[in-house]
């Protein structure tokens, strides 16, 4: 019993450490983050890899916002988006429960074992969570256009920055 409990225990912290917010900030050696290559003088490209496609969409949107008034503009038009990563998959921790039922031997009788098994298909991933990346291409303008997909780089940063955990 002691053994059952010590890997139930086990398994839910796995799956704690795999919650939460991810810090915002420039990708890591984890991979989580983001990321920023210029284009064209106006025309970027950024990412951020986070835990989910919802952080990771809006991450990626404050990033644009911040590359768009470190560059002297005041909004920004997505002309391309992406979201990419294992959002989809199950947990990589499972667990079973066999039963069995023997004899023989050199005792007589009849012999009944009950076992409980955790597997963890990859541990990594079982310890980092889900890993999943929004990708934009952005293209920074002064001014409110009247256009599809134009963001106030400052209506983002007070939207989105407001809830953000920067590391």
């Amino acid at each position: 019993m002691k053994i059952v409990l010590i890997t139930l225990v086990t398994a839910i912290s796995l799956g704690a450490c795999a919650t939460g917010a991810t810090m915002y900030g420039p990708a890591l050696s984890s991979g989580m983050g983001f990321s920023t290559q210029q284009i064209e003088n106006n025309r970027f490209q950024v990412s951020f890899t986070g835990k989910n496609a919802e952080e990771s969409r809006n991450l990626a949107l404050l990033r644009a916002a911040e590359v768009t008034k470190e560059n002297g503009f005041s909004h920004f038009r997505v002309i391309g988006s992406s979201v990419t990563g294992d959002q989809y998959r199950r947990s990589p921790v499972s667990t079973s429960v066999g039963l069995g039922v023997g004899s023989g031997g050199y005792r007589s009788g009849t012999r009944t074992n009950v076992g409980l098994g955790i597997n963890i298909n990859d541990l990594g991933r079982a310890l980092n969570g889900n890993k999943v990346t929004a990708n934009l291409e952005v293209i920074l303008t002064n001014g409110e256009q009247k256009a599809d997909n134009i963001y106030s780089a400052d209506g983002i940063i007070e939207s989105i920055g407001s809830r953000t955990v920067v590391k």
